[in-house]
């Protein structure tokens, strides 16, 4: 008689050779499939970002269409105060206090002429015009003129696809009141700074830690509106120092070309809200970014900018994309302009 095979003396589970073996392809699978992941994620959010795009050109060609122009995106207001083309954009799409844009805006930073305050004194009216202030910091407002004017607005521009933020909420306040207008022979009238309460529309990118409630927010969508009046534009291999002169009256320079690399170059020289110390993007007016490349006279920021927006379709390279409207730029994943992943209104 054969004995009986006890059955219990087989194995019952996997040996640590085994389970590390397991563990290891889970490890290689994770690390192949964890780039494409992020690859995917990246794809999602610049295809979100030229969702946004599209919303504001929807809103720009409709301002357009109702003011018979696209707001201006000049450096500075008619008070002579830094009020760059990022700002002008939000003020035009969503209002300086979210609630609409005001067909009788002067595109000031303080708000409208004979409203709001600058450094604490009381603006008085020029033209007789109930201009009211805005409530963005705590400005005390006249209900009354204020619940009238809010019948003028109109929104361009979905809050839900705006993105709209203070300045205060991206940039440390110290650098925002000290931001240096970036003008060639300036004005006298021209003062440093611009107002933390101010409204950009930023991109979908999550690159800033909002200083207000923690949360993850994009950076500032730049704004230039071409000039068609002005046809001139910087060919291949123009000095940066031409590119930055014209607004003294010289025959050359930014002021004379379709595009005006100034419009926001003061809110592009406040650098990277992340870095605990200044640290610049490409397109900054000297500095150093934050791979080490040193921004100096022979590479700077006008080279730089005027190269990303010419047309290359155009054999003498002297002709800018969408030279009859205007462009936005959106800092891109890394949250730097100037760099290859930036993303734009135009090209393919």
């Amino acid at each position: 008689m054969k004995p009986i095979r006890d059955s219990r003396s087989g194995r019952l589970g996997f040996t640590i050779i085994e389970l590390l073996t397991v563990m290891s392809i889970i490890v290689i699978l994770m690390s192949l499939l964890a780039p494409a992941l992020n690859r995917v994620r990246r794809y999602a959010t610049d295809v979100k970002q030229r969702a946004q795009f599209h919303s504001i050109g929807i809103g720009l060609d409709t301002f357009n269409a109702d003011f018979d122009g696209y707001p201006d995106s000049n450096a500075v207001d008619d008070q002579g105060y830094n009020y760059c083309g990022a700002m002008r954009l939000a003020e035009a799409m969503v209002g300086q206090d979210l609630k609409g844009f005001n067909p009788s805006s002067r595109f000031e930073q303080n708000g409208f002429v004979g409203s709001g305050s600058v450094g604490g004194t009381p603006k008085t009216p020029t033209d007789g015009m109930p201009y009211p202030p805005y409530n963005t910091c705590g400005v005390t407002v006249n209900s009354a003129c204020y619940a009238e004017n809010l019948r003028l607005r109109k929104m361009y521009l979905e809050l839900e696809h705006a993105n709209a933020y203070l300045l205060k909420d991206i940039y440390d306040t110290g650098t925002i009141t000290s931001a240096t207008t970036a003008l060639s022979g300036k004005p006298s009238t021209v003062t440093d700074g611009f107002d933390p309460c101010t409204f950009v529309l930023c991109d979908s990118y999550n690159r800033v830690t909002n200083r207000t409630n923690g949360k993850r927010i994009g950076m500032p969508i730049l704004y230039y509106k071409a000039d068609q009046s002005k046809l001139k534009f910087p060919p291949s291999g123009t000095p940066p120092t031409t590119m930055r002169g014209g607004i003294m009256g010289s025959p050359d320079g930014a002021y004379f070309y379709t595009y005006n690399c100034w419009d926001n170059q003061a809110l592009i020289d406040m650098g990277m809200p992340w870095q605990s110390s200044l640290v610049v993007h490409r397109l900054a007016e000297q500095g150093v970014t934050p791979e080490g490349f040193s921004i100096t006279g022979g590479n700077a920021y006008p080279e730089e900018f005027y190269r990303i927006i010419r047309d290359p379709k155009v054999p003498s390279g002297d002709r800018p994309y969408r030279a009859d409207s205007y462009i936005l730029i959106s800092a891109g994943f890394d949250g730097e302009y100037g760099t290859s992943d930036d993303i734009y209104n135009f090209g393919d």
